[in-house]
């Protein structure tokens, strides 16, 4: 399965990703605002950004969801590929502890 982003998603609405992906780091500092929030922080954002780029257009909403969707997605992939990277380099490191003490 091929998926090609540029039939979807309109080229001048990919420059949204990284502005959306700042916008969630930046929410990730800011400690009152709850972490379920973000998301719809970053889809609000991009609906209204695409709302006026494009004008008052069914498909303006759809270029927000979608290319909130890769932001939030593209995020992830990163958060859950660094936490996981430094959950597996503990856990060696805890298991070399635990078989040094063995020994």
């Amino acid at each position: 399965m091929e998926l090609n982003f540029d039939k979807y998603i309109r080229s001048d609405a990919l420059i949204l990703v990284p502005v959306l992906y700042i916008i969630s780091m930046l929410l990730r500092q800011t400690p009152f605002i709850p972490v379920w929030t973000h998301a719809w922080i970053q889809l609000f954002f991009a609906v209204i950004a695409c709302l006026l780029y494009y004008g008052l257009e069914i498909q303006s909403v759809v270029q927000g969801i979608l290319v909130t969707g890769v932001a939030v997605i593209t995020s992830n992939l990163f958060n859950n590929t660094i936490n996981g990277l430094n959950d597996s380099k503990i856990k060696r490191e805890s298991n070399r502890e635990i078989k040094d003490e063995k020994e």
